[in-house]
């Protein structure tokens, strides 16, 4: 394996001198996705986590040398210290786990050449524990099928075989590296002592059924090799942070300004496109993939979004043609932020009591915005008599809560999805809001007058809304919650990410607390909304939603440049204030024109009906 890794290395240099720099970039990371990634799992058992998570770190540090056009013979030495250190890692794996594997009809799984050598036949810890759990627990269920819980102990042997022979990569290992075969042997076996206890057979027979189980099982394990993922529950129960090094967020803010002077480099000599591209680079490869964007969205949202700002005021800038010279001022701004954004994060993990505070303040800060919302139109339908539409607002915001940790996941984990599809995906779903939360505003407040109010009251109480409205009032709740509830999962998985037992015991108490919070402000809000007097009720109301409509619009066109969908006009005299979405660009301004003037034209329309 390390002869491939080299070969993978060697293809990467001989086309980087050639100047492909694409198709080198792709051959070093098929070293690591087609070679690299198998050997991860032993070296973290049989070394050390930390160790693994090092020689990953190399991988991408090569990467970089490569995409940012290092000299040859610097990213030569690297490939080539590296490849010495992974020799020296792979040496120490001598007479452990089996390294490479064999044909799937095989029935041995032996090192060639090691039989009968000392070592050659161990058994790996994460197999031992494993089979150990595997045992122990086969033992209970028929200890509580002799004292006549037949249901229990079925349930255990069914559970015991996913937890502790699937779920434990047993499966997958013996499937690999001893027969396929042997694996179905394994599962019938499983299967064959469900059946006896719910047949009602003697305990003898399913004590007898077990016994070959267990011997079968025992003879898989020495020698098997450990598949990539295979880590033992006590290994497992260990905090991931303590295995490996802690994040230095100051390497990480030194790395990000190395690409931006390169990428101001390249301005100076006209290749504006291609500085532009790099600083966008520097923003998903850099601050977003090293967990700083989200570490700082999770202690301060507003801080957050002004340091994703920095970014697009250089390129618009660059886009600009804005002399270097000029750019001074908007450069160092960005650097003190994100040294502030350094000390912020410090060099460690944080205490539980600093992640209980993060983890409160997430749940209200996103939460509380989605409850103006639906408070506002659940005041509504009070006041119309439409008390038992509540439950279609109610519907709505469950079914959000859901599709959104739903979505969050999809993104994250199962599709994958890239940073900057991420932010055009958060951008569509902003402006979308802002669309109907500003006619859910603008509906409200043409209903303040207390003339108006009383004949459409007569018109309403006691019969239904019509589809279009409810829909409208449904469709403003299922957003309010839906684009908030996505984020907020994503933010919690990045506070819980390095977490140890105690950190994630603080992130839950801080999320209850938080949710119970967020109940009482809800029913003060509620209840507090139905005693106030119609037309300052509905001024207010439809203010507030028409607030939000602005923000979001100038906010949602922000996530659509950082996703990289277009590159803003930067207008160097205006302001940027995140906290009411205004940012210095015409892309972000334009929308927010729109609505001042929509905002203007209802007005003037509704008081032309007055008139």
């Amino acid at each position: 394996m390390v002869a491939e890794i080299g070969d993978f290395f060697n293809e990467a240099l001989r086309l980087y001198k050639k100047g492909d720099i694409q198709e080198a970039k792709l051959k070093a990371q098929s070293a690591y996705f087609e070679v690299f990634e198998n050997l991860e799992g032993p070296i973290r058992i049989n070394i050390s986590a930390k160790k693994s998570y090092e020689l990953e770190e190399e991988f991408i540090a090569i990467r970089k040398m490569i995409t940012g056009k290092e000299p040859v013979a610097a990213v030569e030495k690297r490939i080539n210290d590296f490849m010495a250190q992974l020799k020296t890692v792979t040496s120490e794996l001598e007479g452990g786990v089996e390294l490479v594997a064999e044909a799937a009809n095989e029935t041995k799984h032996e090192m060639p050449g090691t039989e009968g050598k000392a070592g050659s036949r161990s058994v790996a810890p994460v197999w031992q524990q494993a089979f150990d759990n595997i045992q122990a627990n086969l033992e209970r269920a028929l200890e509580a099928y002799r004292q006549g819980q037949a249901k229990k102990a079925a349930e255990l042997v069914i559970q015991t075989q996913f937890d502790d022979y699937k779920n434990s990569l047993l499966e997958t290992a013996v499937r690999r590296h001893v027969s396929q075969r042997k694996d179905f042997e394994n599962n019938s076996g499983f299967s064959a002592i469900t059946s006896l206890i719910q047949g009602g057979n003697t305990p003898e027979k399913v004590e007898a059924e077990i016994a070959g189980l267990i011997k079968g099982l025992r003879g898989d394990l020495p020698g098997l090799p450990v598949v990539e993922g295979a880590v033992s529950k006590r290994e497992a129960g260990k905090s991931v942070a303590s295995a490996m090094p802690a994040k230095d967020w100051s390497k990480v803010t030194a790395d990000l300004f190395q690409e931006i002077d390169k990428a101001i480099a390249l301005y100076e000599k006209g290749e504006t496109k291609a500085a532009a591209i790099i600083v966008q680079e520097a923003y998903f490869d850099i601050f977003e993939a090293s967990g700083m964007e989200a570490k700082i969205g999770v202690r301060d949202g507003n801080f957050k979004a002004r340091l994703e700002g920095h970014f697009s005021v250089i390129v618009g800038q660059m886009k600009g043609g804005v002399p270097v010279g000029k750019m001074h001022d908007a450069l160092a701004a960005m650097k003190k932020d994100f040294e502030k954004a350094t000390e912020m994060l410090g060099k460690g993990k944080d205490s539980p009591l600093a992640l209980f505070f993060y983890s409160l303040t997430i749940i209200l800060r996103e939460g509380i915005e989605a409850i103006l919302i639906i408070t506002a139109i659940i005041a509504y339908l009070l006041k119309t008599g439409n008390r038992d539409k509540l439950r279609v607002i109610y519907k709505g915001c469950l079914i959000a809560v859901a599709l959104s940790a739903v979505t969050a996941v999809l993104v994250k984990w199962v599709f994958k999805t890239s940073a900057a599809s991420q932010e055009a995906m958060e951008g569509g779903a902003m402006l979308l809001a802002s669309l109907v939360l500003f006619s859910v505003s603008y509906w409200l407040i043409s209903k303040a007058e207390a003339q108006k109010w009383v004949s459409y009251i007569q018109g309403k109480v006691g019969d239904s809304l019509s589809s279009n409205s409810l829909k409208a009032l449904w469709f403003a709740a299922f957003l309010a919650v839906y684009r908030e509830g996505a984020e907020t999962v994503l933010f919690y998985q990045a506070l819980v990410s390095d977490s140890t037992a105690a950190g994630l015991t603080a992130i839950g108490g801080g999320f209850v607390i938080g949710c119970i919070l967020l109940v009482g402000i809800y029913l003060a809000m509620r209840y507090g909304a139905v005693k106030l007097p119609i037309r300052p009720y509905f001024l207010f109301t439809g203010a507030l939603l028409y607030y939000m409509a602005f923000v979001f619009a100038g906010k949602g066109v922000m996530e659509l440049i950082e996703g990289k969908l277009f590159e803003p006009s930067l207008i160097s005299w205006a302001p940027a204030v995140p906290f009411i979405g205004l940012y210095p660009y015409v892309q972000t301004l334009v929308p927010q024109l729109l609505i001042i003037l929509a905002a203007i034209a209802a007005l003037a329309l509704m008081a032309r009906r007055r008139a």
